[in-house]
């Protein structure tokens, strides 16, 4: 640990996960269950005695059991239901989707399952912004300039890590943005410029394409093309109209109210994060926004978009979708896309004892444990901001919450446990943090990894979890919900799992 001068090399304690739940540890799916138990059981003997109570136990017994359980922190009953509810979507076919080129569509509507089939994506000056009409909200979408990020000396980070505390910060003071989300994302890129640079050398300088050094380069080009892998980071910030409808009608009202909006919040988040010396490279087009869903579901197509240049850059925003997409029978945490097959994980736990800015490296240049490539996936940190009111009474609440488990466990004779106090320090430390004007947002991070083929989406995940390991960080695979948690990382729209 650095001495208080050092402020620059300090490390950073991430907010621990509470463990206290509503009471006891239990949450709303554990005491309902518990309910239904309890319900059962007083009915049982009520109505028709002591014979039905222990013909009905089997029932309230296991109900009982379900609402104690708990895995990894989710509720079984929840986890339960989860399952329930993909079989019910397989028999009636809502697992299975394919795309039928031929078939009449909505003007206006994406190549989409479901709901999101309804989201508008408008041009607004050469940017791309994405309408939800059932949220009643706006998404803009910025690519970073963060490179060499991970290769700067530690004080340059944490610098730069506070300077994007601090646009954060600001973000929750702010009516009107209601999602921030965040998304790194790792694929394999080509080579194609090195090539043609190498091509126009040639013949600029007239050398011969035949001889052994030209013949040793092209085979270096060839070997490299396998391991060249792009690292592109991503923000998007979701706006509610409902929130912004006055100044919506300021700006004209209806559709070009909303887009005068969104050029105006384009400027102010660039702004800021120039302020806080991030670049913002470009903002998404209409045709690279598209791209981003394309090349998620189909990765063998990445090619094909990452060699169009300027104009043609991206694809058509009909050819978003997949055109086929399967959750397989008895395979719960996978589901498959066009070329793709991808498993969606939730980060459950992270670094418990003391880090440093840029942790994650391990997961960012997570490679395939037997063939040394890189893996590809998209890490998504989907940020909900809260206002200061708000977080100090969430606050409130969860010290009364952790006050009648202690209360409940000195009745019992039980000791305090190293879990507990460790909630409390975090209580006290969030509820600090607020009252020296940090923001705080409850956030969700989902990690997708996606491959070309089932075997080869089981190596990624190999080695992604190594790197997870090393990070500090525990995923959980989002069982009987992977073609949503797909969506979310995906598509650029400012969702998360609800």
């Amino acid at each position: 640990m650095s001495t208080p001068s050092s402020t620059t090399d300090r490390p950073i304690r991430l907010a621990r996960k509470n463990t206290q739940g509503i009471i006891a540890g239990l949450d709303m799916w554990n005491l309902v269950t518990l309910a239904a138990a309890a319900g059962i059981a007083i009915v049982s003997i009520n109505r028709w005695g002591f014979p039905a109570f222990f013909v009905s136990m089997p029932i309230w017994l296991t109900l009982a059991i379900a609402g104690l359980a708990q895995y990894h922190g989710v509720a079984f009953p929840r986890i339960a239901a989860q399952w329930v509810s993909l079989h019910v979507r397989r028999v009636l076919g809502g697992t299975t989707t394919r795309f039928r080129p031929e078939r009449p569509q909505i003007a206006g509507t994406l190549n989409l399952p479901g709901r999101l089939a309804s989201i508008q994506v408008w041009d607004a000056d050469g940017q791309a912004v994405a309408y939800n009409p059932f949220s009643k909200t706006i998404s803009i979408t910025a690519e970073l300039e963060v490179q060499g990020f991970l290769m700067l000396e530690m004080p340059e980070r944490n610098e730069l890590a506070r300077n994007w505390g601090q646009v954060l910060a600001g973000f929750t003071q702010r009516d009107g943005i209601t999602r921030v989300s965040l998304q790194e994302r790792t694929v394999p890129t080509t080579i194609l410029p090195a090539r043609q640079f190498y091509a126009e050398t040639v013949t600029r300088r007239g050398l011969d394409p035949e001889s052994a050094v030209a013949r040793n380069y092209d085979d270096v080009l060839d070997q490299s093309e396998s391991f060249a892998v792009s690292h592109k980071n991503y923000v998007t910030l979701t706006f509610d109209l409902v929130k912004l409808q006055g100044q919506i009608k300021n700006l004209g009202g209806g559709k070009s109210g909303i887009l005068a909006l969104a050029r105006i919040e384009t400027a102010n988040v660039t702004d800021a994060l120039r302020s806080a010396r991030f670049d913002v490279r470009k903002w998404l087009s209409v045709r690279e926004w598209a791209a981003l869903g394309r090349t998620a579901f189909d990765p063998e197509y990445l090619s094909a978009t990452q060699s169009r240049l300027q104009d043609d850059a991206g694809v058509d925003l009909a050819a978003i979708g997949p055109m086929a997409l399967d959750e397989p029978a008895g395979k719960n945490g996978i589901v498959r896309s066009d070329s793709g097959w991808h498993s969606t994980m939730w980060i459950h736990e992270w670094p418990r004892t003391e880090t440093h800015v840029g942790f994650i490296e391990p997961l960012v240049f997570a490679r395939h444990p037997n063939s040394g490539e890189a893996v590809t996936h998209i890490f998504s940190l989907v940020l909900t901001p809260v206002k200061t009111r708000s977080a100090l009474k969430r606050i409130d609440d969860e010290k009364r919450t952790w006050r009648t488990n202690q209360r409940v466990k000195a009745k019992r004779n039980q000791q305090d446990s190293a879990a507990d106090n460790a909630d409390w320090d975090a209580l006290i430390d969030q509820e600090q943090s607020i009252v020296a004007g940090e923001g705080e947002y409850r956030y969700g991070a989902y990690l997708t990894v996606s491959a070309t083929s089932e075997e080869r989406l089981n190596s990624s995940l190999a080695g992604m979890r190594n790197a997870l390991t090393r990070a500090g960080m525990e995923p959980q695979i989002l069982y009987c919900q992977q073609a949503e948690a797909l969506m979310v990382s995906a598509l650029p729209l400012g969702q998360g799992m609800k």
